[in-house]
């Protein structure tokens, strides 16, 4: 007779691999998919959405990935103001970019309510597209692709955690694509 433990993971071993398949299917349109994976897993909650009950899931996965991100893009916006200042006006192309990209990511996230529905996640994502409406993508993702284009260890963190926040905003934005299809308009692009 299985031990309890073992009998648990029996029953969890399907759901686990489930999370891993859909993680892998998500992170297809991320710009690195092993760091996006990392990134999706290391989100609290994700591992305890009922996937088992699929017409939920896009609707708590976005919700996830928002506050996520939302929280991500605070703590990146106070590293890449601390560079900028000590940076005192002369900051590399690769800072500039990325701290302007975050700062435009936190305009928009610092407005994300606690416990929004599918509607809500769908306007802040919307408001996301368009913030990076004429980028494609981001400079900070476009400008400091490889990472590494920074002139410092700081700098490659703060470009780390854009490329991150960029990732998972991908992965969201798929997800909510899935509730609300986005409309194929000039207006609204589909960028991210």
């Amino acid at each position: 007779m299985a031990s309890s433990s073992t009998h648990s993971f029996l029953l969890l071993f399907p759901l686990l691999l489930l999370l891993s398949m859909l993680q892998q299917k998500w992170c297809r349109v991320a710009s690195d998919s092993a760091s996006c994976i990392k990134v999706i897993e290391s989100i609290p909650g994700i591992q305890e959405v009922d996937y088992n009950n699929l017409a939920k899931v896009s609707g708590k996965v976005a919700d996830l990935c928002m506050h996520f991100a939302a929280n991500k893009t605070t703590e990146a916006k106070r590293a890449a103001d601390t560079l900028l200042a000590a940076a005192k006006g002369k900051p590399s192309s690769c800072l500039k970019a990325c701290a302007t990209n975050i700062n435009s990511m936190a305009e928009v996230l610092v407005k994300l309510p606690a416990g929004q529905d599918a509607v809500n996640v769908y306007l802040t994502y919307k408001d996301v597209r368009a913030k990076f409406k004429d980028q494609k993508p981001p400079a900070c993702e476009k400008d400091c692709w490889n990472k590494t284009s920074s002139s410092s260890a700081d700098e490659t963190v703060i470009v780390n955690q854009f490329h991150d926040i960029w990732d998972v905003a991908k992965v969201g934005n798929m997800q909510i694509n899935n509730i609300f299809p986005w409309p194929d308009s000039e207006d609204d692009h589909n960028i991210l």
